[in-house]
């Protein structure tokens, strides 16, 4: 059965490439809302740390999502991306 992928890698080692990237996105989201908590608590500030690092957290995942989905689109596409040095002509 042909594969519908054009990767060459293995299916197991696509698989655990993606559940690293979806593992470090969602710690990506919790970990500064957990830290925006345990300060809100020690500090008495409840809400406000804890909207800021869900905030931040939140911030920080959607970068890393739209980096994912440039580097796939590029992976996909085979093309290149313009903003890099070497489709510039740098060196």
């Amino acid at each position: 059965m042909p594969s519908a992928s054009k990767d060459p890698r293995p299916p197991m080692v696509v698989a655990m490439r993606w559940v690293n990237q979806i593992t470090s996105i969602a710690l990506e989201m919790a970990v500064p809302a957990f830290i925006g908590h345990w300060l809100d608590q020690r500090w008495n500030t409840e809400p406000w740390l804890v909207a800021v690092g869900a905030l931040l957290g939140f911030a920080a995942a959607m970068v890393h999502l739209l980096s994912l989905a440039k580097q796939s689109n590029r992976r996909d596409t085979g093309g290149s991306d313009r903003g890099t040095k070497a489709s510039r002509g740098e060196e």
